[in-house]
């Protein structure tokens, strides 16, 4: 086991009274990839140095400066989620389909070259995009030796069975209340399973939600050499996770226990705000260069959890049969916390071919070390230090950098086809991520045509990324997941 296994399960496994935030709802928030109109999903989002796109604020605000007439654009996506995964050599797929808009917007333009005073327009944009879809499904199954159980017992080593409701409330004590473990000697735990017991895992993670983004723009050409922009972005937050974990022994003739099922849910609310500015200047016709920077996301986030267990043992034993937490002991809770995102820059160069089309490269550099979380402000929740947590950011995650490359071609000056792919790098110190975690790879193309005053695009996005998934530290399931995007924009001129 490496050591960001080992960070990763002693961070993310259930202690105290609550769920721990952690490194884990750091990088959930802060490692997106933007989506949009179908025109910016077809070039991997890649428009920092292009504008005139009704998703580009996402990047660089300074290119709806580029934007001569008003315009409505809306978006329809449909993504279907495929996940095939490796858990000691069983392999399991699973799939999940999503239709839901994910861009919709007005930029308003106002010509104001009558002042003489070099601004040619100046515009105002309002518009939502969905900034990341949670919706996914991942199930594993297959057997090893060890059990969920012995992280359990391991956990509580040293403490009494008086105290496991007051110290692990959502893993240990659930299991001590179903009788899955006796205590043993010294305060020590033995779960119910002789030394040839062999564990069948099976687990399902269904998380569904988003990030959405609602901004206002604003945004100026300078004699159609220099663009400048800015956006306020609202973001709201609701990640919903429900886990299901069900072990059967087999080979377990001495001990009393056939199988587990644990449960758990986690719902995580809440809003954030961000400012981005950037810059656009053309020191020709053809060449554009484009900076941007975007401020970290703020968040208030209110968390709430809870967790159930079964325990099924032989009809002879004692106890006999199916024993359920009692409703007492269900343990739940919420909490309220602050979460900041790392900031990002971005630097742009685009080339136009005349009126044939045009190439545009992203360069995004993230460091994931600035993110971090902060204790609540609302004194009706106890403050919670998250010095430690903080600290393990900091040895555990590092800085990337990104790079999106998009394109598209014109015929006959109204029929377009465009390509990109997008590179986003993994979170975590290459030192210490485990074999099979690797950047996210985006593959894009589309096409559209351009009528008297409107438009119609079509998209299609692959994302594709590998890492490890686990239920405790020994317990390493290898994931493949690729999300496969349709996109349907119409824009209309006004």
């Amino acid at each position: 086991m490496n050591k960001l296994t080992s960070i990763l399960c002693c961070i993310g496994f259930f202690s105290g009274t609550a769920f721990t935030q952690n490194i884990n709802d750091l990088v959930r928030f802060s490692n997106v990839q933007m989506h949009g109109s179908a025109r910016f999903e077809a070039m991997a989002g890649s428009f920092g140095a292009l504008g005139a796109e009704i998703s580009s604020g996402l990047i660089n605000p300074a290119g709806y400066g580029r934007y001569s007439s008003s315009q409505f654009n809306f978006t329809m996506q449909s993504n279907r989620f495929q996940n095939s995964t490796l858990f000691n050599e069983t392999r399991t797929n699973s799939e999940q389909n999503t239709f839901r808009p994910s861009s919709a917007g007005f930029v308003f333009v106002n010509d104001i070259s009558h002042k003489n005073n070099g601004f040619m327009f100046n515009q105002i944009g309002l518009t939502y995009n969905r900034v990341e879809n949670f919706h996914n499904t991942i199930s594993y199954t297959g057997n090893q030796f060890l059990s969920i159980l012995d992280a359990y017992t391991g956990q509580a080593a040293g403490f009494s069975s008086n105290e496991l409701n007051s110290f692990f409330p959502f893993s240990t004590a659930m299991a001590w209340e179903t009788y899955a473990i006796d205590e043993g000697p010294n305060q020590t735990f033995i779960p119910r399973l002789n030394e040839n017991a062999t564990t069948t895992h099976s687990r399902t993670i269904g998380t569904t939600g988003g990030i959405n983004e609602y901004a206002i723009s604003f945004s100026g050409n300078y004699l159609n050499k220099l663009y400048i922009g800015a956006n306020w972005g609202i973001r709201n937050i609701r990640y919903m996770e429900n886990i299901t974990h069900n072990e059967t022994y087999l080979n377990n003739e001495s001990e009393s226990l056939n199988s587990i099922q644990i449960t758990e849910f986690l719902e995580t609310k809440g809003v954030g705000h961000n400012l981005k500015i950037g810059a656009i200047y053309l020191p020709t016709e053809f060449l554009r260069f484009g900076i941007a920077a975007h401020t970290p996301t703020y968040y208030e986030l209110t968390d709430q959890f809870g967790a159930n267990m079964i325990a099924n043992h032989k009809p002879n034993s004692n106890p006999a049969g199916t024993v359920q937490l009692p409703n007492e002991l269900v343990p739940t809770g919420n909490y309220k916390y602050r979460l900041r995102t790392p900031g990002r820059v971005v630097g742009s160069a685009a080339y136009v071919f005349s009126n044939r089309g045009a190439i545009n490269v992203d360069l995004e550099y993230v460091d994931y070390r600035w993110a971090n979380l902060k204790t609540t402000k609302d004194q009706t929740f106890t403050p919670t230090n998250y010095t430690v947590q903080n600290r393990q950011v900091d040895t555990t995650l590092r800085a990337v950098l990104n790079i999106r490359v998009g394109g598209e071609w014109v015929f006959q000056s109204q029929y377009f086809i465009r390509g990109g792919i997008g590179y986003y790098g993994q979170p975590y110190r290459t030192d210490l991520a485990t074999e099979n975690t690797s950047a996210t790879i985006i593959l894009s193309g589309g096409a559209g045509i351009k009528l008297k005053r409107s438009s119609i695009d079509v998209a299609y996005r692959r994302t594709n990324r590998n890492f490890s998934y686990f239920a405790f530290a020994e317990s390493e399931t290898s994931v493949n997941s690729q999300k496969h995007g349709f996109v349907f924009t119409y824009a209309l001129q006004f």
